[in-house]
């Protein structure tokens, strides 16, 4: 029927919220300290504000999403979406294969980019990654890559390789935020750990949901990069379950001082 347009849900959600202001709950936190969610949300294929009210509960200063929409338009409901959860939209979406970075109005943005990975095979879905320079006024930036590897073992361990290049050139701290599809302590992780390492190897499994018995996604950290806190938040489960097939993961880091320890 012409003249009808169908009505999107993260849109529609969206339209509730002020758009320039900074809408997440902010509870007491440490001025310098950075919290960093890492979450799978299943291509929106569940309940929009499940997915909203567990960004909300969190009170990221940073997200890295996987399995954002990956379509035309898909800046326009990324936009969305971070406003219907306070957030602001830095990059991804399409250019990034469903990877995206969302910010707080806390953190100062330098540059970011969006791409995706040299495909191995036309057949197997592609795949991306966002990268950005970002940090808290005045505080020291972090180079923050959010990242989705693949299911194929040749192909993922290629794209870990080539985030590693990408990252290895780079002067500021590094942390890598993302669904690894891949075990601790597998080829990925190794590659990856030259410049971002796991903090925490004894941390909860994040998949599935509903029967979390795989540790697949992760917030990894460089040099430079102090763990204040590592996978203590968790997210309503019902929400959870209503909004994706993984849990996300929320590390609360912050670049370290010269003289502060690096864990």
């Amino acid at each position: 029927m012409s003249g009808l347009r169908r009505r999107n849900p993260i849109e529609d959600a969206g339209r509730s919220t002020r758009e320039d202001t900074d809408l997440a709950p902010q509870g007491p936190r440490t001025m310098n300290t950075v919290r960093l969610l890492s979450w799978n949300v299943w291509k929106l294929l569940g309940d929009p504000l499940a997915v909203h009210r567990v960004l909300r509960a969190a009170e990221p200063d940073l997200v890295c999403l996987q399995e954002a929409p990956a379509l035309l338009w898909s800046t326009r409901q990324l936009s969305a979406l971070a406003r219907a959860s306070g957030l602001h939209l830095v990059a991804g979406g399409r250019s990034a294969a469903g990877n995206a970075i969302l910010r707080s109005s806390r953190m100062q943005v330098l540059d970011a980019e969006a791409f995706r990975f040299r495909p191995l095979n036309w057949r197997i879905q592609r795949r991306g990654a966002v990268l950005a320079t970002v940090g808290l006024p005045g505080e020291l930036p972090l180079r923050l890559a959010g990242v989705h590897l693949g299911l194929d073992p040749g192909e993922r361990q290629a794209h870990a390789q080539e985030l590693r290049d990408r990252l290895s050139i780079s002067r500021r701290p590094v942390v890598v935020a993302g669904d690894l599809n891949e075990l601790p302590g597998g080829p990925s992780w190794q590659t990856l750990a030259s410049v971002a390492a796991d903090p925490v190897v004894d941390a909860a499994a994040t998949f599935t949901v509903a029967r979390p018995r795989k540790r697949i996604d992760a917030v990894l950290t460089g040099p430079g990069v102090e763990i204040i806190e590592y996978g203590q938040w968790q997210p309503d489960l019902t929400d959870a379950a209503r909004a994706s097939d993984h849990l996300p993961v929320l590390a609360v880091i912050r670049p370290a001082r010269p003289d502060s320890p690096v864990r």
